[in-house]
């Protein structure tokens, strides 16, 4: 399968997820930006981050094109906002294209599902007795911060720490992802 990471620059995140994905599979892989130019090394704290896991990798910047994603299997973007962007601007691809830890967090439809369902018994509430059922609303409230944490922060100009957190929350979603595509597989 090829899978297509990507990120706002290409040097920090999308890099960092290809590296350690392509350590951990046999699939391939590549990562782009939305914002990338051509030709820019990954960061320095990314490449620290990679070796202090003993990931070697090598890495050169590129923008997103629509030959890449013709290439893509799958394309999983870092944040929700990269998701829509691509999808808009390729909306021949909308079906390939996912934020990562929405593909790979094996409940996120589920979630989804079930908030689209307590948002329609809100209002239909809502319109039988003019008055907002606050048990609803609090699981709504609930629901929407699970759904609305499917981020990959952006460590971009940030000190280490900031890049192993970044690291740690691909780490483990990548795990997932893995798991996902070897069920997949089968």
């Amino acid at each position: 399968m090829n899978i297509l990471f990507v990120c706002t620059g290409n040097t920090c995140r999308s890099p960092m997820a290809a590296a350690m994905f392509q350590a951990r599979t046999k699939h391939n892989v590549q990562s782009a930006g939305i914002f990338a130019s051509y030709g820019a090394p990954a960061s320095a704290h990314t490449m620290e981050i990679l070796r202090e896991n003993n990931i070697t990798y090598e890495h050169s910047s590129q923008p997103v094109t629509e030959e890449l994603l013709d290439w893509a299997d799958l394309v999983l973007t870092m944040t929700t906002q990269h998701r829509d962007m691509l999808k808009q601007q390729y909306p021949h691809y909308t079906s390939t294209i996912f934020a990562l830890k929405e593909y790979a967090l094996p409940d996120f439809e589920e979630k989804w599902n079930e908030l689209t369902s307590l948002y329609a018994q809100l209002e239909t509430k809502k319109l039988e007795t003019g008055t907002i059922d606050e048990s609803i609303k609090a699981k709504i409230i609930e629901l929407e911060k699970d759904i609305h944490s499917i981020d990959i922060s952006d460590p971009f100009g940030g000190n280490l720490t900031l890049y192993k957190k970044t690291y740690e929350d691909l780490h483990k979603h990548l795990a997932l992802l893995e798991k996902k595509l070897q069920y997949r597989d089968r």
